[in-house]
């Protein structure tokens, strides 16, 4: 599982406009792939939002008219496909990036009502651990209070003071994300 990577391209890379939008990220980079099964074909878009300091978010999702796009499930049962595919994009960032952090926000279900250890984070969170040879070494970070995950350089991962800011930042890019 979560070992076939699916065709995906790279879209655009939209810059920011902090006086505008208010956001504090860089620029985004997004990609797109298709899922099949046997009833449905489906188009994904993986967004890859580049902060200062080497720090990362992604965010992906099928695409959908809807406000709940990161909470809806697709039942098309191809999860480990998906999972492969977003995991390939992350790796190929921290090969281009040796200092880049990654940190996830593990959107809850709809039927869920907390953010607190929701479904997808148990999921992510030990594909992440069990796959980390893929992401160059890094250490992961789980955060069961708030569904977050971060993936850290292990050398950083060493300080725990570098460690607490860098989560600290990610908290404020959350929230301004959310």
């Amino acid at each position: 599982m979560f070992d076939k990577v699916l065709t995906y391209s790279f879209v655009q890379r939209n810059k920011n406009v902090r006086e505008i939008t208010g956001k504090t990220h860089l620029h985004v980079d997004i990609f797109k792939f298709f899922l099949s099964s046997h009833t449905s074909r489906r188009k994904y878009i993986v967004e890859v939002k580049r902060y200062a300091d080497h720090l990362y978010t992604i965010d992906f999702y099928a695409k959908v008219s809807s406000v709940n796009k990161y909470r809806l499930k697709t039942n098309q049962n191809v999860g480990g496909k998906l999972g492969a595919t977003v995991l390939d994009i992350i790796a190929k960032v921290l090969i281009d990036d040796e200092e880049a952090c990654f940190g996830i926000l593990a959107a809850a279900l709809l039927e869920e009502e907390s953010q607190d250890s929701t479904k997808r984070f148990q999921l992510y969170s030990r594909v992440l651990r069990r796959k980390a040879n893929l992401l160059s070494s890094r250490n992961v970070f789980a955060v069961p209070a708030i569904s977050c995950i971060f993936v850290l350089p292990n050398v950083s991962a060493l300080d725990t003071n570098w460690c607490e800011a860098i989560i600290n930042r990610y908290e404020e890019i959350f929230r301004e994300t959310s």
